[in-house]
């Protein structure tokens, strides 16, 4: 009853079964490609503002260890999802894709459940965006890792590209803009300038783009069927074991009840921004649909209607 209540009772999730509803029922309601790329950017530097404004009273002592905790879940998130991909017994692309995928988080996610924390009134640590940016990077280079493993996978892969997906990641729009935010939040004397626009109108501007996002994963809806049960499967399993691993990660590191939530989400999210950047641009025999589909169509919109007030229920 308490997740049917949080679910009927959020703005974020309401408008974003409203764009799927949208799209599935074909409505003439359309969001301009530009103005759903405009929204990210836009969500994209206030979460780094945000983060830096707090980071900015927090010392490295208490950042160190959540730092180091997160670095080794951007490590094991990938293995655990290639490993899972063997049991469920699809391709080594496909296992590539899902270790890449998986092993990245998915900024909007965690938007999604910050906002549902600040709605709830759970306070959660002011360095939590940092580790959104060091999460990210380390799945990537691993799943690229596990592709270039000739000898023990018996797979012809390129050359180690380990260098060039680091330094593609952190110049990609989304690491870029949280780390410009950031650094902007934490060197700026008087931000009082920036709230109105990048914290008093966060919430209306979430709206939104979940529901340009809604429209889009509503015609993404309708090419899941062609994949088979197991690929719904793994896409609404491998978050409960990410939010698991994650939970036990945060344990470790100390963080708080809100603290706590925030990596279960990122640790069960699954990128569809990142990730696919690299897997085309360095594992290009990974089919496109298969890995956006997973991520934007079905792990998304489990972790958003379930995983999310499920997690908060868990810890709180």
């Amino acid at each position: 009853m308490e997740l049917l209540t949080f679910l009927l009772t959020s703005a974020p999730v309401l408008m974003f079964v409203t764009g799927v509803v949208a799209a599935l029922g074909k409505s003439n309601l359309k969001i301009p490609e530009s103005l759903g790329i405009t929204l990210n950017l836009y969500l994209l530097l206030a979460i780094g503002l945000k983060g830096g404004m707090g980071l900015a009273s927090v010392s490295f002592d208490d950042l160190a260890l959540p730092l180091a905790v997160t670095l080794v879940l951007g490590m094991v998130l990938p293995l655990v999802a290639f490993f899972l991909g063997g049991l469920f017994r699809f391709g080594f692309h496909e296992r590539i894709a899902m270790a890449a995928t998986f092993g990245s988080v998915s900024l909007v996610t965690y938007v999604a459940a910050a906002a549902q924390l600040e709605r709830l009134g759970i306070g959660y640590e002011p360095f939590m965006t940092t580790l959104v940016v060091v999460l990210e990077i380390p799945g990537l280079v691993v799943a690229l890792l596990l592709y270039n493993q000739t000898r023990v996978l018996g797979i012809t892969a390129a050359p180690s590209q380990s260098f060039t997906v680091i330094r593609d990641s952190l110049l990609s729009k989304s690491i870029l803009l949280l780390i410009a935010g950031l650094v902007v939040g934490i060197v700026t004397p008087d931000t009082s300038a920036l709230t109105p626009f990048f914290v008093d109108l966060f919430p209306g501007v979430l709206l939104l783009f979940l529901l340009s996002l809604g429209v889009k994963v509503g015609h993404q809806l309708k090419t899941v069927p062609s994949y088979g049960m197991k690929f719904l499967v793994i896409g609404m399993t491998f978050p409960l074991i990410g939010a698991a691993i994650g939970y036990a990660a945060a344990m470790f590191a100390g963080l708080s009840d809100g603290g706590t939530i925030l990596l279960m989400t990122l640790a069960a999210s699954g990128s569809y921004i990142a990730a696919p950047a690299m897997l085309q641009a360095s594992v290009p025999e990974a089919e496109p649909s298969f890995y956006l589909t997973l991520a934007l169509a079905v792990t998304f919109p489990f972790n958003l209607l379930v995983g999310i007030p499920l997690f908060i229920t868990i810890v709180t």
